[in-house]
C-alpha cells in the first residue's frame, strides 16, 4: 500500500514540477516579447546594479513596471492553462488507453437536478464558513502580516478573459482528472473513504496557499464523494459551477450587491445544516459502506514518508507566500 501512496505523491511532485517548468517557459516568452524588458537586460549598468542589489529607487520602480506589464492577467492565465494542461498530458501519456477506462469513472447512479442543486448549496455553505473563518484569522494576524493579500492579488490578476477561462473551465477539469481521477481512482482499492480523505488532503496542500488549504481540503472531500457516488464527470461539472459562482460573488463589489451575496451564503449554511440533519442516517450508511477494505489502511497510508515530505514542502511554499505589508 505504501508503494501506491508513494506513487501518487511522486506523480503529484512530477505534475507540480512540469507545471512550473511550462509556466516558466510561457513567462520567459512574455519577457522576451517585451521591448522594455529587453532594453533593460541590454543595459550593462542596470545588470551590474541588479546583481549587486544596488538599484536606485527610480530604476527599481521601472523594473517593477516592466514586470507588471509583461506579466499581466492574460499572460498569467496562459501560464496557468499551459502549465496544467501539459502537466496533465504527462499522466495521459503514461496511462495511454487505460486512462479513460480507469480514470473517467462510470456513473454509479444517475445525478438528478435536485441532488446537484443540493450539492451546489452545500459547497456555497462551505465557502461562506471558511470566508468568515479566514476573515476572523486575518483580523488577529500580527501587524504587517497577511495570509490573504498575496493570494487575493494573484486571483484578481487572473480576472481577464483568458484568466477566467482557466479559473472557471480549464482548472476545474484538469484538477478533477488529476486528484479525483488519478489519485482517488488509484487508491479506491483500499476503500472509498480512505481514497476520498487521502486525495482531498493532497488536493488541499497542493494549492500551497495557507489561506486556501483548509477550504480546498473540505471541498475536496465533497468533490471526491461526488466522483465516487455519481462519476468523475459530475465532480467536474460541480467544480466548474463552484468556481464560477466564486467569480460572480467576487464581482459583487460593495453595498446592496455584497450584502445580498452574504445573505445568500448564510442561507446556504442554514439550509445545509438542515440537509445534514435530515439525511444523517443516509450519510452514515454511505460512510459505513466506504470503509477500508484492509486492516491498518490508514496507519499504513499516513505513515508514508513521501506523503509527509509532500505536506512539508507545500506548507513551506505556502508560508513563503505570506505577505508582509
Amino acid at each position: 500500500m505504501r508503494r501506491d501512496v508513494r506513487n501518487c505523491v511522486l506523480f503529484l511532485f512530477l505534475f507540480f514540477v512540469v507545471n512550473l517548468l511550462v509556466s516558466g517557459i510561457v513567462m520567459a516568452v512574455a519577457f522576451m516579447r517585451s521591448p522594455e524588458f529587453l532594453s533593460l537586460m541590454a543595459d550593462p549598468a542596470f545588470l551590474m546594479d541588479y546583481m549587486t542589489g544596488d538599484l536606485s529607487e527610480e530604476t527599481g520602480a521601472a523594473l517593477s513596471a516592466v514586470i507588471s506589464e509583461a506579466l499581466d492577467g492574460t499572460t498569467m492565465g496562459l501560464m496557468s492553462i499551459f502549465g496544467i494542461v501539459v502537466a496533465s498530458l504527462v499522466f495521459v501519456i503514461y496511462r495511454k488507453r487505460r486512462f479513460f477506462g480507469d480514470v473517467m469513472m462510470p456513473a454509479a447512479e444517475p445525478m438528478t437536478v435536485k441532488v446537484f442543486v443540493v450539492l451546489v448549496v452545500v459547497t456555497q455553505a462551505v465557502q461562506c464558513v471558511f470566508s468568515l473563518l479566514s476573515s476572523a484569522i486575518e483580523s488577529v494576524m500580527p501587524e504587517g502580516m497577511s495570509l490573504e493579500e498575496s493570494y487575493g492579488a494573484a486571483v484578481e490578476a487572473l480576472y481577464t478573459p483568458v484568466g477566467l477561462v482557466y479559473i472557471v473551465l480549464i482548472g476545474p477539469i484538469f484538477e478533477e482528472l488529476v486528484f479525483r481521477g488519478a489519485v482517488l481512482g488509484g487508491l479506491r482499492k483500499y476503500g472509498n473513504n480512505f481514497a476520498i480523505i487521502f486525495s482531498s488532503l493532497l488536493f488541499g496542500f497542493y494549492h500551497a496557499i495557507i489561506a486556501q488549504i483548509p477550504f480546498a481540503i473540505v471541498v475536496g472531500l465533497l468533490f471526491g464523494y461526488v466522483a465516487v457516488r455519481w462519476s468523475l464527470r459530475a465532480s467536474i461539472v460541480l467544480h466548474i459551477v463552484v468556481n464560477g459562482l466564486s467569480v460572480l460573488l467576487s464581482f459583487a463589489g460593495s453595498g446592496a450587491a455584497l450584502m445580498m451575496g452574504g445573505v445568500l451564503l448564510l442561507a446556504c449554511v442554514v439550509v445545509s445544516v438542515g440537509f445534514g440533519i435530515a439525511w444523517r442516517e443516509q450519510l452514515k450508511v454511505r460512510v459505513q459502506a466506504g470503509a477500508a477494505y484492509y486492516a491498518n489502511t490508514y496507519i499504513n497510508g499516513f505513515s508514508s514518508i513521501a506523503f509527509w515530505i509532500f505536506i512539508f514542502v507545500m506548507t513551506l511554499i505556502g508560508v513563503a507566500q505570506i505577505s508582509f505589508v
